[in-house]
């Protein structure tokens, strides 16, 4: 039976690694000759050099470039330097659709030493192929983005890509504000011949589908890959800062959130998720993907509190609201809204219900879709120039009269928020579904801001209770549903 083409390209691959590490197997490293520089270069001369306690000795180098092919995995090599001296020249050439390595080698007498490196062309986008030690067989494409003015001080951004597995399309959306911003582009491509819709956005941190089977080992989660990545990445390019953005859409913004929730990394120091299908959301009460109630998930409320307090920035676009084929319908997703917008909007109530105080920021981008180019560009402005230029944000959302709770439905309690336009005389009442009050939550003179009050049904009985918020010359009322 005939192996499947990525198998094939797997095995040529790994044949080839294993020629290149054998081709000069008289020159293997024992010992520590080479003064180490970042493995990662862009293109150009540089100069490899022996550590000083070995200048001045008769080193003897070597130089074998070689390339791997990107589609085929066919090995080539190029060409071989010789030399002596303290150091040895290279010039690191990217040749078109291939990984280009050169290996260099030292020997003083018995003593060798090696040091292989990738070169890179500054300006466009190359491929690069992470292998997680958890997942020998898997290898994971990365698209990287390296700026014109690259230098160790360039900052960098992780993009994941959407439900599409387009991680190069998203690596192209980020290169405008990549350029400007001296900022290095790490597209991870989780591919669906590897990688499962759950194993990427829930990061295969189940064996099974929505939480079911077993939990795997942390190692195996694809949020902690991520992670490898950016720092395999970081220490290969030597940068001086070893923190990072992290950005996704759709599929990507789902990883985003969960990875903040589950799997935090301290080196993120602010990450955005744009237009995400649905959420997990910090709720102790629903169930796992949709909450954090799992009987394998051990969540306190201070890890809760820890996760809204997080640089977390949801993005949605105005005009992502259609009920396409990829967007989850099932009754606990569409409790959470019946689109993207609406979803957005539940999860960061979600947040406030957790602290009023939370941290994260919701921003609206106008007129825009499910449109991942359009939500880079977005974010983009947002992290070159702040919120203004954006249409909303969580100032704008507080500054309004609004009226929400959350959980809804609810058992006994659930948290009321509200705001208020304007100092006035405000009131918050539950009412009957005949018009009976049942209880007042608020009856004062407020200053505009955001406000949120329990609402205890303990005493009641299951059914439909209407809450009613005035304030000035505004009121409006939502349903509230109470299931024991």
């Amino acid at each position: 039976m005939s192996l499947p083409e990525h198998w094939k390209r797997e095995c040529r691959y790994r044949f080839a690694l294993m020629f290149s590490l054998f081709i000069f197997s008289a020159l293997q490293a024992d010992a520590g000759i080479i003064e180490k520089i970042p493995v990662l270069q862009p293109v150009g001369i540089l100069y490899v050099r022996a550590l000083p306690a070995y200048r001045g000795q008769p080193i003897t180098w070597k130089v074998a470039g070689y390339t791997i092919d990107e589609a085929s995995g066919v090995y080539a090599a190029t060409d071989t330097l010789l030399g002596s001296g303290d150091s040895v020249r290279v010039l690191a050439i990217k040749y078109a659709t291939k990984y280009s390595f050169y290996k260099v080698y030292a020997a003083v007498g018995a003593e060798k030493d090696s040091l292989e490196l990738q070169a890179f062309t500054k300006g466009s986008i190359q491929p690069y192929l992470f292998r997680s030690p958890a997942f020998a067989t898997k290898p994971i494409p990365v698209h990287i983005y390296l700026p014109a003015s690259f230098s160790p001080s360039s900052a960098m951004v992780v993009v994941m890509h959407g439900v599409d597995r387009n991680a190069y399309s998203y690596a192209l959306s980020w290169i405008s504000y990549a350029a400007a911003a001296n900022t290095i582009v790490v597209a991870p491509e989780f591919n669906a011949t590897n990688w499962t819709s759950d194993a990427y956005s829930q990061g295969n941190m189940f064996t099974g589908s929505d939480g079911t089977g077993s939990l795997n080992p942390k190692e195996k989660w694809t949020f902690t890959i991520v992670s490898d990545i950016q720092r395999t990445i970081a220490r290969g390019f030597g940068l001086r800062d070893s923190t990072f953005i992290l950005w996704g859409h759709s599929a990507g913004a789902q990883f985003v959130h969960r990875k903040l929730l589950f799997s935090f990394d301290p080196l993120i120091k602010v990450a955005l998720s744009a237009n995400a299908g649905w959420y997990t959301a910090p709720d102790t009460t629903i169930l796992f993907p949709w909450g954090v109630s799992h009987p394998f998930l051990s969540l306190t409320g201070a890890d809760l509190q820890q996760f809204v307090s997080r640089n977390l920035i949801l993005m949605r676009g105005t005009a992502d609201t259609i009920r396409d084929s990829n967007l989850n319908t099932d009754p606990l997703s569409d409790a959470q809204g019946k689109n993207r917008y609406q979803r957005a909007g539940y999860f960061y109530r979600s947040g406030v219900a957790v602290s009023s105080s939370l941290t994260w920021k919701l921003i609206d981008v106008p007129n825009v879709g499910h449109e991942y180019q359009k939500m880079a560009a977005a974010a983009g402005e947002y992290l070159s120039k702040g919120a203004t230029l954006v249409e909303r944000t969580i100032q704008s959302v507080n500054s309004g009269f609004d009226l929400s709770s959350y959980p809804n439905p609810f058992n006994p309690s659930t948290t009321v928020r509200f705001s208020v336009p304007s100092t006035s005389v405000t009131t918050l009442m539950i009412y009957s579904m005949l018009g009976e009050r049942i209880q007042t939550l608020v009856d004062k003179v407020l200053d505009p801001g955001v406000y949120t009050v329990m609402f205890d049904g303990t005493t009641l009985a299951n059914g439909v209770y209407v809450c009613r918020l005035s304030s000035g010359a505004y009121s409006t009322s939502v349903k509230l549903v109470l299931l024991k």
